[in-house]
C-alpha cells in the first residue's frame, strides 16, 4: 500500500499509517450489578513494540461495548422418529 501512496503524485506528502485495535472483556462492578464491558482500544501501528510497552498512552480507548446479561431458556422436546 505505501508503494502505491508513494507513486502517486497527488498524495505527495500523505503518510500511511496503520490501526491497531483491540478489545478486551472487563466486569465493572460498582453501581452497575457485575455489568460487563467490552472495552475498545486503538492504537498508531507505526509504533515500535518498545515504545508501545513503554507508554501508557500509546492505546487510547475509542469505545465501552456493554454485554447485556440475559437469561436463555431451552426447550428440550423428544427426538420424533
Amino acid at each position: 500500500m505505501q508503494d502505491i501512496i508513494a507513486e502517486d503524485p497527488t498524495t505527495h506528502g500523505a503518510m500511511f499509517v496503520p490501526v491497531i485495535a483491540g478489545s478486551d472483556k472487563t466486569t465493572v462492578s460498582v453501581a452497575t450489578g457485575h455489568q460487563e464491558y467490552h472495552p475498545v482500544y486503538m492504537s498508531p501501528g507505526n509504533l515500535t513494540n518498545t515504545a508501545r510497552r513503554a507508554h501508557g498512552n500509546a492505546f487510547l480507548p475509542v469505545a465501552f461495548l456493554p454485554i447485556p446479561k440475559s437469561i436463555i431458556l431451552f426447550l428440550i422436546s423428544p427426538k420424533s422418529n
